[in-house]
């Protein structure tokens, strides 16, 4: 790990594209941290910066290639704090071109979390950004120079014969009498005086400096207050709104719930109405089948005639037979069936169906009550709810009316035999 030497000068560049727009010495850069050196044209903008150490040669030792913001006033970001120069001495090795330069950006960084505030330069960019140091527009050197042939100008050799020719033009110089103090003194109040008005005009700029940090910090909180205000608020509207949703979905369940029960109990209504039916319509043909052998001197052959006037009748009045029968739905039986329907309604629907009236009869018990008609090991009857087939003509005796162990121990295929 290199050491800044007190020797290198450090500097800082930035940067427009491939080309170095501003140059600075790093004691005017920390001006500019602190406030009091606002660069306007960086206005709302992050630049690209790089913190240069240069050998008195003025070659580049070491650069670090940062980030940096400025607010629209353009002063840099308050809470920036990359450590440039810890990096600039972590900083590795990198060949490039015909130099060997220590270089630390976004893909050589030596401290993992500050990699974020680094950034990575093309080759084009460090060429410029040597090319500028070599050109030397900041005047390194100059001072020093100055000061070292100051520094080897060599004395002035006068003899005893000389000095009160020189002490005597020096006093004639300064007024005869010698070097005036008061007016030293006066000259010496007079810059203690400047001085003051200076140092107090630099608290004042710190002091309107802070007051500025203040305002800002305080309209910053503001807005985050402002900001947390008006986000509660919409989650509280949001929350409910939801709640009047989840109240009107619950309504409308409990109105969807009362439906189906009324829709049952309407169904239910109508299986006891054919239920009813099927017991009046049996009995009715009873009735009308035995009305020809119930008189008294009635024969055999009689009984056709008594049927025939009594259809004759319901035809003249236009009196018509219309029945409910489940799987057939709504039938109009034709006069001349009306004996053979009222005598047997259940084989003459099986019929009608092309099924036999066993299997009619299962499909009906099936429906009303949709149980397995197997029987257990120790032979009592299984009656476990299954899923009924409201369909006769997919309906199978002895399968369709099993529950799934019955059907296993029976299969399809026996029971259609």
């Amino acid at each position: 790990m290199g050491e800044i030497r007190p020797e290198q000068y450090q500097l800082v560049f930035f940067f427009e594209g491939t080309d170095v727009s501003r140059q600075m010495l790093v004691e005017e850069f920390e001006s500019v941290l602190d406030g009091f050196v606002p660069l306007v044209d960086y206005s709302g903008r992050k630049c690209q910066c790089a913190f240069l150490l240069v050998n008195p040669d003025l070659t580049v030792d070491a650069v670090v290639f940062f980030h940096l913001g400025f607010d629209i006033s353009g002063r840099p970001d308050l809470h920036w704090n990359t450590p440039i120069k810890q990096l600039a001495c972590q900083a590795d090795i990198t060949p490039t071109l015909s130099r060997v330069i220590r270089i630390a950006s976004y893909s050589n960084c030596s401290i993992a979390w500050h990699q974020q505030k680094l950034w990575e330069p093309f080759v084009e960019q460090v060429e410029a950004m040597v090319q500028c140091v070599k050109s030397n527009q900041l005047g390194l050197g100059q001072l020093d120079r100055q000061q070292s042939s100051t520094s080897e100008i060599p004395a002035l050799q006068i003899n005893d014969s000389a000095q009160p020719v020189v002490l005597t033009n020096l006093a004639d110089y300064v007024g005869g009498d010698g070097f005036d103090e008061s007016m030293l003194e006066k000259q010496r109040k007079n810059y203690e005086q400047q001085l003051n008005l200076k140092s107090l005009e630099i608290g004042k700029l710190r002091d309107q400096h802070n007051e500025l940090l203040l305002q800002l910090k305080s309209l910053e909180g503001r807005f985050e207050k402002s900001v947390y205000e008006k986000a509660q608020s919409y989650i509280e509207k949001r929350d409910k709104k939801w709640q009047e949703k989840l109240g009107q979905a619950k309504q409308y369940i409990l109105q969807q719930n009362r439906l189906i029960k009324e829709k049952d109990a309407e169904l239910e209504s109508r299986t006891q109405m054919h239920t009813g039916d099927e017991s009046l319509n049996n009995a009715a043909g009873n009735r009308f089948a035995q009305s020809g052998s119930s008189q008294p001197g009635s024969s055999q052959n009689s009984s056709p005639q008594n049927n025939n006037a009594m259809l004759k009748l319901m035809q003249d009045q236009g009196i018509k037979l219309q029945v409910n029968h489940p799987g057939i739905g709504s039938l109009h039986i034709p006069y001349e069936d009306v004996i053979e329907y009222l005598a047997a309604p259940m084989v003459y629907v099986a019929n009608l169906r092309g099924v036999r009236p066993e299997d009619y009869a299962a499909w009906l018990q099936h429906r009303k009550n949709p149980r397995c008609q197997g029987f257990t090991e120790d032979g009592k009857a299984c009656c476990e709810k299954i899923d009924p087939v409201s369909d006769l003509d997919q309906f199978v005796p002895g399968h369709s009316d099993f529950c799934q162990h019955h059907r296993m121990e029976k299969p399809q295929n026996e029971s259609l035999a």
